[in-house]
């Protein structure tokens, strides 16, 4: 991946009003407006902006996690989705995952929902949000609170009318440089409730609130004006971004559909996430070849997500729960290169190097 730089030009032209302010950190002009022309662009509610998509999460369990004890979640992720969890003293409930979408299976969570569990901490895996509402309604009728890890889902349009940032208590986005969009390193917080959105801002800030007085801990996790300011311009190019990744995402489907070892994610939105181009190959052995072979080609490629966050070391050996089908696609899965400056010819070049390994 690169990250997706506007030009300089127009970044540069921001600068000379943070200069003038003084206002580098601490809830400026630029993170306010971001945070407002984020909330119209996702859509969401309300928009808190933090530091990164790690500390989004932990902010957001400690606003709306309550009592210490189990959370339902995925083990194919991203590392941040487990060690936030732990690191706020919750214990993960690994749950398997669904063979097609590669998220969280509504159909077994039900069967997990034992007396300890408080809480259920979905993925939408490489922002696709399918499944989404039944997990959400799982953890509404059953009284537990839900966090979305909606790390991947900027620009993702759902096939309903609502916003994959609807659901649940919480969603967090990553607005880190490997994302579409990015404000150099960042995160954010959306909520539907205005009672949610004011404790997550009071809690990024080391828990004040209007008097002064800190009724709870919190943390420093404030955005910075130079990253909001970053993510401002971004913004103004974000929709010509993911209309090429679209481009050259439909470019390696239509190249690798004829290859009978390469299969895809079943995703269901009406406009998915273009941050990450995975595929699935026939094993892990083969996927390792793979992997071997573009890399002496020059080619970068990532094991999203492999090994599974269940199998880390650190955990106790009771909580590294067997979950069959998230580990045979962990060892199947591979992504490839996209970045909206990918040219076509090095999409081809990626498709003709994988199809010789093979």
């Amino acid at each position: 991946m690169r990250p997706s730089l506007p030009p300089l030009a127009e970044y540069e032209a921001l600068l000379p009003a943070l200069w003038e302010s003084g206002m580098v950190t601490n809830g400026g002009p630029y993170v306010r407006q971001l945070e407002a022309e984020l909330a119209a662009y996702l859509p969401a509610r309300h928009v808190v902006a933090v530091t990164n998509g790690t500390l989004a999460l932990q902010v957001a369990l400690r606003a709306i996690g309550g009592d210490r004890g189990a959370v339902i979640t995925t083990p194919f992720t991203y590392a941040a989705t487990t060690t936030a969890l732990v690191w706020q003293g919750f214990t993960p409930r690994f749950v398997d995952i669904d063979r097609e979408t590669f998220n969280l299976d509504p159909v077994l969570v039900p069967d997990h929902l034992a007396r300890d569990v408080v809480g259920i901490l979905p993925v939408h895996v490489f922002g696709n949000p399918a499944g989404g509402h039944d997990v959400a309604a799982i953890a509404r009728e059953s009284g537990r609170w839900s966090i979305f890890d909606a790390a991947h889902c900027i620009g993702v349009r759902t096939s309903g009318s609502g916003s994959v940032f609807d659901l649940g208590d919480a969603s967090i986005l990553s607005l880190h440089a490997t994302k579409s969009f990015h404000t150099f390193e960042g995160g954010a917080i959306s909520a539907a409730r205005t009672a949610v959105a004011a404790k997550v801002a009071r809690l990024r800030s080391f828990g004040f609130d209007t008097t002064g007085d800190v009724p709870e801990p919190g943390i420093n996790a404030k955005l910075t004006e130079p990253a909001a300011a970053m993510g401002l311009v971004n913004l103004r190019h974000l929709e010509d971004w993911i209309q090429i990744r679209e481009e050259r995402v439909r470019l390696y489907r239509e190249l690798l559909a004829p290859v009978n070892e390469v299969t895809f994610q079943r995703v269901e939105a009406r406009r998915p996430s273009v941050t990450y181009m995975p595929i699935l190959l026939p094993n892990l052995r083969t996927r390792e070849r793979v992997v071997r072979h573009l890399a002496g080609a020059g080619i970068q490629t990532r094991r999203y997500f492999f090994p599974l966050t269940s199998q880390f070391s650190f955990l106790p050996r009771s909580l590294r729960r067997r979950c069959p089908v998230a580990e045979e696609i962990a060892n199947r899965v591979l992504c490839l290169p996209l970045y909206h400056e990918l040219p076509e010819e090095q999409v081809r070049r990626v498709v003709a190097t994988l199809r010789a390994a093979l």
